[in-house]
């Protein structure tokens, strides 16, 4: 089966983009700015450091902290992954139980700033974030401005379809590939990191396929009979027997969302014609199916929808476009800007 355009071939929400451009030029075009979903305490055997990089990526830091702290790379935590062609502001934490540590700032180069340290009971833990804030700089620019401020409009009062994009699987979607051609010879995968990786792109990829159909439908941000749903900000879901006018304005009001599966073991929370969809999605991909339920992966949800917090466009000289807002953990900022804009990525040096 072929892969590689997968993430060219979803659905539009909003009719597509408007305008064209170019994104990642320089780091300083594309800069993030991570929230935990916590405020460390301040005492404890984990340090937690505040780190700016630049044109690094998350693995990097952890080698060079786990080298500075004297420390294996298994004491170092972070909460999620961050690119590297960008300005990216993440957390780590560094397990030193009993010790003072090193002097962080000796660290400080042109790609890298400790801007905080504090401590913490606990290791810092995969997906403890709150937001992702996001800066971006489109540049190259061919645009029709009052046709990109409509359809900024427009996400604001809709949002975005909530795909995983290229980054969950790999470069020319390699990671399907990879997984398809393992679970059709029944081949089992040793390695941990690279099981994890293969598995979550799979689910990704169904639960983008199962999001296309209901953007098609135009059901992605709104209730459907038998829909399970997802309260903003959380990865908590229920279930409503009947769908109220109170549930149908919760929705209008972005407090509440529709959720699509991430495919694994367990029952389906869905009726009706939302489980008719999800089934004929698995019945397509069944060896990708089959595969997950191999390994017992349990069964979860996704919200289809993601309302970007704040969004604000700032026409800049030079034919340039700036992007700001806000993002949950777990959601992507280019899903945000395809519905915008087509973009290319074209990188300094």
């Amino acid at each position: 089966m072929e892969f590689a355009a997968h993430v060219e071939e979803l659905a539009y929400a909003h009719q597509g983009p408007v305008s064209s451009g170019l994104i990642r030029e320089k780091p300083e075009y594309f800069c993030v700015e991570e929230e935990l979903s916590f405020e460390p305490s301040g005492e404890g055997e984990h340090v937690f450091l505040y780190v700016q990089k630049i044109n690094l990526n998350t693995a990097d830091i952890i080698k060079i902290l786990a080298k500075h702290a004297g420390v294996t790379r298994r004491s170092v935590s972070y909460a999620g992954m961050k690119d590297r062609h960008a300005i990216t502001k993440q957390w780590f934490s560094v397990q030193l139980p009993g010790q003072e540590g090193p002097d962080w700032s000796l660290l400080e180069t042109p790609q890298i700033k400790v801007l905080q340290v504090t401590r913490h009971l606990r290791k810092l833990k995969r997906g403890a974030i709150n937001s992702n804030g996001f800066e971006i700089v489109v540049s190259n620019l061919n645009v029709d401005t009052q046709a990109v401020n409509d359809q900024t409009e427009k996400i604001k009062q809709r949002g975005v379809p909530n795909y995983f994009m290229e980054q969950r699987f790999g470069y020319l979607c390699q990671n399907l590939s990879r997984a398809y051609s393992i679970f059709e010879k029944n081949q089992p995968i040793k390695d941990k990191k690279l099981k994890g990786l293969l598995l979550s792109s799979v689910r990704s990829y169904l639960f983008n396929l199962v999001l296309s159909q209901r953007v098609k439908s135009n059901t992605w941000d709104a209730a459907e009979e038998g829909d399970a749903f997802m309260l903003n900000g959380t990865r908590q879901f229920f279930q409503e027997a009947l769908l109220s006018n109170e549930l149908c304005a919760r929705i209008k009001e972005h407090d509440i969302h529709p959720t699509g599966p991430l495919f694994g073991v367990g029952d389906s929370v869905v009726k009706q014609g939302v489980y008719d969809i999800e089934q004929r999605v698995y019945a397509n991909n069944a060896i990708f199916c089959e595969g997950l339920i191999k390994v017992k992966l349990e069964s979860s949800r996704r919200a289809l929808r993601v309302v970007p917090e704040g969004l604000e466009l700032n026409w800049l000289e030079d034919d340039k476009l700036q992007l700001c807002f806000k993002l949950p953990s777990g959601s992507y900022a280019t899903a945000v800007i395809r519905e915008l804009l087509t973009t290319s990525v074209q990188r300094a040096g």
